[in-house]
C-alpha cells in the first residue's frame, strides 16, 4: 500500500481560485491522499465549493473554523492530519500534476525529512504543464535554501514541499502572526536539523495576485513579520545553528528597516516606529555580537538603524522610484494631520 499523504489547504475567500487548486489535488498521478481543506470563515462561495468536490471525493475533506488566521487554520490541519507526510498548498495556488508522485519517491527512497522542488511565480491559473521525465535531485544545504540569488523563498515558504509528519508535528504555526509564520515555522524544523533534499524542477504554481509592494496599502498586520523574526532570534539564542542565528538577526533588522518605510504616511506610522526601536534595541547588541556577521553588514545596519533617512536614501539610490513613494507617503500624512 502507498503511503498516504495530508495535503493541508488554508481557505479564505478563494471561490475564484479554489477550484483550480482542487482539481489540481485531485487529478495527481498520487492517488493516496487526504485533502484537508479548512475554511477560515469564509463569507463566500468558498465552502460550497469544497463541499461539491467532498461529494465526488472521498478525499477531499472540509473543516470550518471562525476566522482566526492562516497559522490557525494550518495548525488545525496538522491536528486532524493522518498521513505519513504532509504538503501544504495555499488555496489559490496549484500544483503539476506529477507533483506529490515525485515529492514521494524522492522523500522515501532518500529517507530524508523533507524535500523541496522549484516554484513559477504566474499571473495565470492555467500554465503549460510539460511532463517531467528526468530532473536533477541532491542534498540541500541550509544556507542554499535562504539564497536569493537560487531562489526567492525556498527557506520562508511551507509550500512547495513534502515533509514527515513526524517532523512536521514538531511545532505549530505562530498564533497572532499574519506575516512571516511560514518563515516562523520552517526555520524551526530546520533547526531542529532535519535532513533535506531538493527537486531541481516546478512543481507548484504560486499565483501572483497581489498587487506591489510599494502601492499596497500597509497595515499593522504587515508588521507582525518583525515579531515573528523576534520569536525565532529568541529560540535561537542556544542553538548550534551558526547559519539560522546570523540570517534571523540580520532579516530581523531587514523587516524593521523596510516596514519603517513602509509605514510611512500610514495611520500605523507611530505604532511601527514604536515597536521598531523597541526590537531593535533589543537584538543590537547581539547583532554587532555575532561573529558570522561582517563587520560592514553590523556598521551598516546600525546607521540605518539610528538614522532611518540613510537608509531610505540607500534604497532611494538604489531604487529611483522609491523617491515618489516617500513624496507621496509624507504628502498623505501631511493632509491627514491638517
Amino acid at each position: 500500500m502507498s503511503a498516504l499523504v495530508s495535503v493541508i489547504i488554508p481557505v479564505y475567500n478563494l471561490e475564484n481560485y479554489i477550484e483550480n487548486c482542487l482539481n489540481s489535488i485531485v487529478n495527481q498521478t498520487y492517488n493516496e491522499l487526504e485533502i484537508l481543506c479548512v475554511d477560515d470563515g469564509s463569507s463566500d462561495r468558498s465552502a460550497e465549493i469544497i463541499r461539491s468536490f467532498c461529494e465526488k471525493d472521498a478525499r477531499v475533506k472540509y473543516f470550518y473554523q471562525e476566522n482566526a488566521g492562516v497559522s490557525a487554520a494550518r495548525n488545525l490541519g496538522l491536528e486532524k492530519a493522518a498521513g505519513e507526510y504532509i504538503m501544504f498548498v495555499d488555496g489559490d495556488d496549484y500544483l503539476h500534476f506529477k507533483a506529490v508522485e515525485l515529492f514521494v519517491n524522492e522523500i522515501i527512497s532518500y529517507d530524508c525529512d523533507m524535500v523541496c522542488a522549484k516554484e513559477l511565480y504566474t499571473p495565470k491559473t492555467d500554465e503549460k504543464m510539460e511532463p517531467i521525465d528526468q530532473f536533477d535531485n541532491r542534498v540541500l544545504s541550509i544556507p542554499e535554501m535562504f539564497d536569493n540569488r537560487v531562489n526567492r523563498c525556498m527557506g520562508k515558504a511551507v509550500w512547495g514541499k513534502i515533509i514527515k509528519m513526524s517532523v512536521a508535528k514538531r511545532f505549530r504555526f505562530p498564533l497572532g502572526i499574519a506575516n512571516g509564520e511560514d518563515g516562523y515555522y520552517i526555520i524551526m524544523l530546520l533547526d531542529s536539523g532535519i535532513k533535506v533534499r531538493y527537486i531541481d524542477a516546478i512543481l507548484y504554481y504560486y499565483l501572483n495576485r497581489e498587487n506591489s509592494a510599494v502601492t499596497s496599502l500597509f497595515t499593522i498586520r504587515k508588521f507582525s513579520i518583525t515579531y515573528s523574526f523576534d520569536y525565532l532570534c529568541e529560540h535561537l539564542k542556544n542553538s548550534s545553528n551558526a547559519f539560522l542565528k546570523k540570517y534571523c538577526l540580520q532579516y530581523l533588522f531587514q523587516t524593521i528597516f523596510y516596514n519603517r518605510t513602509r509605514a510611512i504616511g500610514t495611520d500605523c506610522e507611530k505604532e511601527v516606529l514604536t515597536e521598531s526601536k523597541k526590537i531593535g534595541k533589543k537584538w543590537i547588541g547581539e547583532l554587532l555580537r555575532n561573529k558570522e556577521i561582517s563587520p560592514v553588514i553590523k556598521i551598516m545596519f546600525t546607521i540605518f538603524f539610528y538614522s532611518r533617512p540613510i537608509y531610505e536614501l540607500v534604497r532611494a539610490i538604489k531604487d529611483p522610484t522609491m523617491f515618489d513613494f516617500y513624496k507621496n507617503r509624507r504628502k498623505g500624512n501631511n493632509a491627514g494631520e491638517a
